[in-house]
């Protein structure tokens, strides 16, 4: 077992995926790009974006309430606050008592439940469609991750990411069981619908009637479209993080020694740049599903979680 990260080291790590998720998007993009025989964006391109929006005014809608401008902030408040529990690039639990798996995905709910407050409170019909699709997926989506959580915590005996890490240790490879392999399979299926991605949503469209998460945002303009856009790149390495850190915790370094922590790093980039990499291969194989085909998809990943958790109990 690790020692405990410093109340510095997480907000360091906190720093470098809030940092890191436009580059992460940008890869993604990039990759779809040279799949499909495109030359495509930069990898820059969605820090661009953000920088644009900030220095933008905002336009709101008479219908809103006073509520509506805060909203962005709490959306990206939330999200960050979920990036503190990923343990990047130590493992153990902090020294500070944050929060473990459950509040990650407590907080990642409730950016999600913010948006579509924020969506239904402007009063537009495609906002309004958008965050009923979204809250309708959300349901399919978030107790599935509970499952696969759960299912990788009852052998270790704790719901703390970085503990989880640290209890798999070095040998994490050879502890892979049956269990394992599902609840991976159960992530893979998921990782789509939470980072809001082909064959679930489409973040390149801009067709109202296909939109679920791009339909919530058409409100949102200048600084708080910014503060959307980044806490939705946040959200999307925050589970990427979620993943490296149930299954594959190698690299993550067990002191406080510079050269463990730049390996750490290093090691956390390689496991994003493999799941950027998936996703990409996904959205440029597969179209996007109908509606009300989506809960037969997700069904595929409730399955694999419950049959991980099931074999973990039993």
């Amino acid at each position: 077992m690790t020692g405990e990260r410093p109340l510095t080291l997480v907000l360091l790590e906190m720093t470098l995926l809030v940092l890191l998720g436009p580059l992460v998007t940008g890869t993604i993009q990039k990759l779809k790009a040279l799949l499909q025989c495109r030359q495509g964006a930069g990898l820059l391109q969605p820090y661009h974006d953000i920088i644009k929006l900030l220095r933008k005014g905002t336009v709101q809608a008479d219908t809103t309430s006073g509520f509506f401008r805060s909203i962005p902030v709490l959306v990206l408040a939330a999200t960050v606050a979920a990036g503190a529990l990923v343990p990047v690039v130590r493992s153990g639990p902090p020294a500070f008592p944050l929060g473990d798996a459950l509040m990650l995905l407590g907080l990642l709910a409730l950016a999600r439940f913010l948006t579509a407050v924020g969506a239904f409170d402007a009063g537009g019909a495609f906002g309004g469609m958008g965050a009923s699709r979204e809250m309708t997926i959300a349901p399919l989506v978030e107790p599935v991750l509970m499952m696969v959580v759960f299912s990788t915590a009852v052998a270790a005996g704790t719901t703390e990411l970085g503990a989880l890490a640290a209890h798999r240790g070095a040998s994490w490879i050879l502890a892979w069981r049956a269990a394992d392999f599902l609840g991976f399979a159960a992530m893979l299926v998921l990782l789509p619908a939470e980072t809001g991605r082909i064959p679930v949503d489409n973040p390149d469209t801009h067709l109202e009637l296909t939109m679920l998460h791009e339909g919530m945002l058409l409100e949102h303009s200048g600084p708080g479209l910014g503060c959307m856009m980044l806490a939705s790149h946040t959200r999307q390495i925050v589970a990427f993080g979620l993943v490296s850190a149930l299954f594959f915790p190698v690299g993550l370094a067990d002191g406080a020694g510079v050269t463990g922590l730049l390996l750490g790093a290093g090691a956390f980039v390689a496991k994003i740049l493999v799941l950027a990499t998936w996703l990409a291969l996904v959205e440029s194989s597969y179209a996007k599903l109908r509606f009300f085909r989506v809960p037969q998809y997700l069904g595929i990943g409730f399955v694999c979680a419950l049959m991980a958790l099931a074999l973990r109990i039993l």
